[in-house]
């Protein structure tokens, strides 16, 4: 059964310099090397959905320029549905400048632009779309008041919302927010172990403080389950009935970006086609694997096809 998930999220196109040194001021310093990605955890996790198969539709905005008109030729190429990505004559599309060391240390440069600009009103507007949807799955890289009103919509039509709070730029009270009978709205709470230290304000070093920090958070108001992953240590589930630790898989490490969104968009893919909680975060798992074994975010977020073989290779 193919699942539908609609993601309310962000466009942030990755320009990256790899340079021999940070340089100084004043300097002209010249890179060895320059890539451009497609990425934005929005974008990063609706591709990761489709490309698991699953019908997918966006919300969200870039600006009317040659990234807006990129994002926009993926998501044709993908199959995703774009009709309420809103490209702003206004403004330009959120920029990310990452500047890497032979190191492998960074320095990013974040120029927000278009994403900063989603409101509430309009993402009420795709109010039709979103409810044609089995799930809704979040972030927070756009203003926390279209994110929620997002999560409104979804909740009161009977969706699943999943939502991965990142950046953790919010206190925890105001990213769990509850109906008119004091219920839950969000369903599934997907942090990393960062960001689960920092909303709860709880350490998360080892699986027992994550699975503590996960109870409390769960405690705070998610319905259905909070999964913090845990980069090469595996992911800690806890549920109003359980907690639990998966092993990750073991890999070669290329570049770990672009992985938490693999997990998430997978995971919620795999949760819409009728997938166990334990089958569904399996498979997000090798997910998260595979990506880190490509550089780049885009281009590494795997297939179906991909994953599964990878499953069929560590059963």
């Amino acid at each position: 059964m193919l699942g539908k998930i609609v993601v309310v999220g962000s466009f942030v196109y990755d320009l990256i310099v790899w340079l021999p040194y940070f340089p100084r001021k004043g300097e002209t310093l010249l890179a060895s090397e320059f890539k451009m990605y497609a990425g934005g955890k929005g974008f990063n996790q609706a591709v990761s959905a489709r490309r698991c198969g699953t019908r997918v539709s966006m919300i969200g905005k870039v600006g009317a320029d040659q990234f807006g008109t990129a994002f926009m030729e993926i998501m044709d190429r993908e199959d995703i549905d774009h009709s309420f990505v809103i490209q702003d004559g206004s403004t330009t599309t959120s920029l990310g400048i990452p500047m890497i060391d032979p190191h492998g240390d960074n320095s990013i440069i974040g120029v927000p632009r278009a994403n900063t600009l989603v409101t509430a009103a309009e993402v009420n507007a795709a109010k039709e779309l979103i409810t044609q949807h089995q799930m809704l799955l979040l972030q927070l890289e756009i203003p926390l008041v279209a994110t929620l009103e997002a999560a409104l919509i979804a909740h009161q039509a009977g969706m699943t919302v999943l939502f991965n709070p990142a950046p953790a730029a919010y206190p925890l009270s105001n990213l769990l927010p509850s109906d008119d009978l004091g219920e839950p709205m969000i369903d599934w709470f997907m942090p990393n172990e960062v960001e689960a230290e920092m909303l709860s304000g709880m350490p998360v070093k080892n699986i027992n403080d994550a699975i503590n920090c996960g109870k409390y958070i769960l405690s705070q108001g998610v319905r259905r389950g909070v999964v913090i992953t845990m980069g090469s240590n595996g992911v800690v589930v806890v549920t109003p009935e359980d907690q639990y630790h998966i092993l990750s898989f073991p890999v070669t490490p290329v570049d770990p970006t672009g992985a938490g969104d693999a997990f998430c968009g997978s995971f919620a893919a795999a949760l819409s086609e009728g997938k166990s909680v334990e089958q569904a975060l399996r498979f997000a798992n090798a997910a998260g694997a595979l990506a880190v074994t490509i550089a780049g975010a885009e281009p590494s977020l795997p297939t179906r096809s991909k994953i599964e073989v990878f499953l069929n290779h560590h059963i």
